[in-house]
């Protein structure tokens, strides 16, 4: 019925009468050996916050009694920068939505700087406290924890719902504070 040969031709294939076959192909190459596995130096972990690279590691003393574990240490330091980051936030809704708190006062007269900033002054203590490796740090965070709670009185009357996000906001950085008792060092027995 149909010629396969004829096609073939017609279509430029390869046809067996005229073509033998191919010769075998040859063996693919054997496979690399695997690298060796490289293992970089071990280096002590420092938990500073310069990027990678940006200096050279130091061993870092341990921590003395009364000082955070490194974990901590971190847990501290990041909780704190996140009420830093809160208060912003509310600075940034404040300015949107039109309210004045009284730290920051109405867009058109806006309070002085000194006074702008009460709400940040304590949580960055404690940030600075908390990087410092202070032996009171915990100490310095429930203080802090404290006086961002009092920032929250000046709003309970007047915009109730800024309050309310504010003293979560403290009450935030003060569990964080109290909480970090429980990561500091002990002294031997």
């Amino acid at each position: 019925m149909f010629d396969q040969g004829y096609a073939a031709h017609q279509m430029d294939l390869p046809h067996d009468a005229e073509h033998p076959a191919a010769e075998p192909l040859p063996r693919p190459p054997l496979p690399l050996p695997a690298p060796p596995v490289f293992m970089p130096p071990a280096l002590p972990q420092t938990y500073d916050l310069a990027p990678a690279g940006f200096y050279t590691p130091r061993l870092q003393p341990p921590p003395d009694p009364g000082q955070f574990t490194p974990a901590w240490r971190t847990l501290f330091i990041a909780g704190w920068i996140g009420v830093l980051l809160g208060f912003a936030a509310v600075w940034q809704a404040c300015r949107v939505a039109g309210i004045a708190p009284w730290w920051l006062g109405p867009e058109t007269n806006q309070r002085a700087f000194v006074i702008i900033a009460l709400p940040f002054v304590a949580p960055i203590t404690a940030v600075v406290a908390g990087i410092a490796r202070f032996r009171v740090a915990c100490y310095i965070g429930v203080a802090a924890g404290i006086v961002t709670l009092v920032v929250a009185l000046g709003d309970r009357n007047r915009f109730p719902g800024v309050a309310a996000v504010e003293a979560a906001i403290g009450c935030a950085g003060l569990l964080i504070s109290v909480g970090a008792f429980a990561g500091r060092m002990r002294r031997p027995r």
